[in-house]
């Protein structure tokens, strides 16, 4: 987890070097929540790249348990039951990606197919699934479809990515002064791991040097990021 008071005063002190601008608490928010999700979805990418680079019998050394360490608080499980007779059902809304999708009492994975593969499986006997063998469709953004349909309640287990909660730096106003109220029940830190506070930092500050028209702001952000890279590298 990240302080967001500790990333917004960094933003703060870089971004009034030299008297280059203010970031507002409400601008901040939307930037720190761009930034976070940026961050986040780029660790799937990187997972990937990762997979087919040379291993380490280090672990903190290996890229790919770096990526894992940091996308473990992530990974979540939910139920999602089902009546009898409905083959439809919401993927848990704060989910990002769907790993496995699990009949709870037998443990049966199903498997995805997509809207084309289900026309040609479901019209043909021999590919038609079954209950030892059901799959799934994504239909919209959070809408599956079960087949065959359940012909009794059924229980299905949601193995998934979830996408980070919206950091808010919550503050109160004295004497015309923002101040961090760390003790608001608005307050929201981070979700990433904390060896990405300087990451967005950067990035935050790339974002701001855009909004407030202040390419000097965009130069420190890509200053600080590359002196970043070269440490960790």
């Amino acid at each position: 987890m990240v302080s967001i008071d500790n990333v917004y005063q960094k933003v703060l002190t870089l971004a009034n070097k030299e008297q280059r601008g203010y970031l507002t608490p409400q601008e901040f928010k939307l930037m720190a929540n761009r930034a976070q999700l940026q961050i986040f979805d780029n660790y799937f990418h990187d997972l990937k790249t990762a997979f087919n680079k040379p291993k380490t019998d280090i672990n903190h050394g290996d890229e790919m348990e770096i990526l894992k360490q940091k996308m473990l608080p992530f990974k979540k499980e939910s139920t999602v039951a089902v009546t009898s007779g409905s083959n439809t059902l919401n993927a848990p809304v704060n989910s990002y990606f769907i790993d496995t999708i699990t009949i709870k009492d037998t443990n049966t994975i199903l498997t995805q197919l997509t809207n084309e593969e289900i026309k040609y499986t479901e019209s043909n006997p021999l590919t038609k699934s079954t209950t030892s063998r059901p799959v799934f469709q994504r239909t919209g953004t959070r809408l599956i479809k079960i087949y065959p349909t359940p012909t009794e309640d059924t229980s299905y287990v949601f193995n998934y990515w979830a996408k980070p909660t919206d950091p808010n730096w919550a503050y109160v106003v004295i004497k015309g002064r923002a101040l961090h109220n760390a003790t608001s029940s608005y307050n929201k830190n981070f979700d990433l791991h904390p060896s990405e506070e300087e990451n967005l930092v950067n990035i935050i500050l790339k974002l701001a040097g855009i909004v407030i028209q202040k390419p000097g702001i965009v130069e420190v952000a890509t200053v600080e990021q590359s002196s970043t890279k070269q440490e960790q590298n």
